[in-house]
């Protein structure tokens, strides 16, 4: 981290040598007491910051001590920097364990720069780098460091650029790049956020970042899609607490009873549409593992909370919700399985046949990613399921996509043979381990810790083929031609399976040109292009496709 890593999926940002022009920053509200920031990497927990920060009459002091596991392996024993009235850094100080390795970092700053002395295993080193006067210091992974940043950002306009000092390696720009509103339904109070979409220069292409603010200036979350990174402050990702990102006239929130619990759900109903004699069609969203919510954010994209706009406007009834043990809905998440993930998905069915303004011969279910999967083993099951649609969803088994996964990210990263080899060779192990073939000797403790569940056992046992061809109903197939997630490969082999079903259960693949695994229009596919946070609506061309299968699908 402090010696110029490699690039990885894991890091923030990549530091260059720029300069920029000043920012005008503005006082936050009277600080709370200190506050709890959870962080996530792929939707999985990590770890947590306990973040304070502090005015006295010499400036401001930014706090925080914290833990985070694998893969960043950081305990942050203490982490102090401090900024003047102006919010110009004045000192850092860092002490902390990075991969079983201690390390310190002190760094002063005067007007001709920054001078940091590093020590890290032993070795000791010092550094100095012209740093522009009004920086924002944001050393990786030490994320109260963006108690400063929310500051700067109070009244900033579009275009506005700020300069970051990333220490010890240099200083780059941020770019202020749109800026948006969220609101954040808590148990004891509203919170309208600001959400300020910023990108980073960086080598290659600029790194987006999502910082949110609330109505006092402080920090509420950050999120980094590229790197599958989110921070939150504890109260807005707590089990009461939902982030709208997306609304219809049409939506009813409730609660719905699936296996002794009640799952958070959205229902969408068509508005300036006469209600069809038999009912609504209706349809039933399926998260994926990978989204946070019931709106199937991924990257910053609400792909399932658009998706049910869309067909509502289309005079669809939809109904999207939190997962078991997320959002807002009860169950415990660690005891989880892919199979009990699909009885809710049947409870959810069962719920809109017995509404009497749905149609009960035209309830479809579609799964997003490995959402898919759970639609599968719901279609399969429940007959009151009519129609199946499967989007960007990848076929083979879960140990089979894990490998393959792992084996393009190394790719990306041009990892050297000799450690891509190590960590297939890990991976292999831990999936053994899981079945049941293999031990834990030689495992981290925290990769332990996330494997040995039975949300992961479930996932690596699952058989995408052998579940698709005990299906019955019309199957429609959708992915985009740029999705690298799931390659051209899984629709294919899904299609095969599912043509040696009953003879009468149809099935149509489409392949939709322009669009990645998120939906949204892109235009290359050497890289998903998830960084850019305006690109935020899922495309036209997705939609139109659906809502003409499903009217000819009856």
């Amino acid at each position: 981290m402090l010696t110029g890593v490699r690039v990885s999926a894991y890091c923030t940002l990549t530091a260059l040598l720029l300069t920029g022009p000043p920012a005008v920053a503005q006082t936050p509200s009277a600080p709370p007491a200190a506050a709890t920031f959870n962080v996530f990497i792929g939707s999985m927990p990590v770890g947590f910051e306990r973040v304070e920060l502090v005015q006295d009459s010499g400036g401001w002091t930014i706090r925080s001590r914290g833990d985070l596991a694998h893969p960043i392996n950081l305990q942050n024993r203490r982490f102090e920097i401090r900024y003047d009235e102006q919010w110009r850094p004045r000192s850092l100080t860092i002490q902390g364990i990075r991969n079983d390795a201690p390390f310190s970092l002190q760094t002063t700053f005067d007007e001709t720069g920054a001078t940091s002395a590093v020590e890290q295993a032993g070795q000791q080193a010092t550094l100095s780098e012209p740093t522009p006067a009004d920086a924002v210091v944001l050393p990786e992974y030490f994320f109260a460091a963006y108690e400063a940043l929310a500051a700067r950002l109070a009244g900033a306009e579009i275009g506005a650029q700020f300069s970051v000092f990333v220490p010890p390696q240099g200083a780059t720009l941020a770019k202020l790049d749109g800026i948006s509103t969220s609101r954040i339904e808590t148990a004891s109070a509203v919170i309208n956020a600001r959400v300020h979409n910023l990108l980073f220069e960086q080598a290659g292409a600029p790194v987006a970042v999502a910082v949110w603010t609330d109505a006092g200036q402080r920090l509420v979350r950050v999120t980094i899609p590229q790197a599958g990174l989110d921070v939150a402050r504890e109260d807005v990702v707590s089990v009461s607490a939902r982030v709208r990102q997306v609304s219809h006239a049409g939506d009813e929130d409730t609660r719905i009873e699936s296996e002794g619990f009640s799952l958070a759900v959205t229902i969408t109903t068509p508005v300036d549409h006469p209600r069809p004699v038999g009912g609504w069609p209706a349809v039933l969203l399926v998260p994926s593992s990978s989204s946070t919510d019931r709106d199937g954010t991924v990257s910053g994209v609400p792909i399932l909370g658009q998706i049910a706009n869309a067909l509502a406007d289309a005079g669809y009834l939809t109904l999207r919700y939190d997962r078991r043990g997320s959002g807002q809905s009860g169950g415990r998440s660690e005891s989880a399985t892919i199979e009990t993930h699909a009885d809710d998905a049947r409870a959810l069915v069962r719920y809109l046949d017995r509404r009497d303004d749905v149609d009960q011969d035209r309830i479809t279910l579609l799964g997003h990613d490995d959402g898919g999967w759970v639609a599968i083993i719901a279609a399969r099951r429940e007959r009151r399921a009519d129609n199946l649609v499967l989007v960007g969803t990848p076929a083979g088994t879960g140990t089979e996509l894990i490998l393959e996964q792992q084996r393009a990210a190394l790719d990306q990263l041009a990892v050297p043979e000799a450690e891509r080899a190590e960590n297939i060779r890990l991976q292999r192990q831990i999936h053994d381990a899981v079945l049941d073939g293999g031990t834990w000797n030689g495992v981290p403790e925290a990769m332990r810790s996330q494997a040995d569940t039975p949300w992961f056992r479930s996932f690596l046992e699952f058989d995408a083929a052998d579940a698709l061809r005990r299906t019955r109903q019309p199957l429609l197939i959708l992915r985009g031609s740029l999705d690298q997630q799931a390659g051209p490969h899984h629709a294919e082999q899904l299609e095969v399976v599912a043509r040696t079903r009953r003879r009468e259960a149809t099935v149509e693949v489409l392949t939709l040109d322009g669009l990645d695994h998120l939906l949204v229009e892109t235009e290359s596919s050497d890289q998903p292009a998830y960084g850019d946070l305006s690109r935020s609506s899922v495309s036209q061309l997705f939609t139109n496709r659906l809502i003409n299968w499903l009217a000819r699908t009856r």
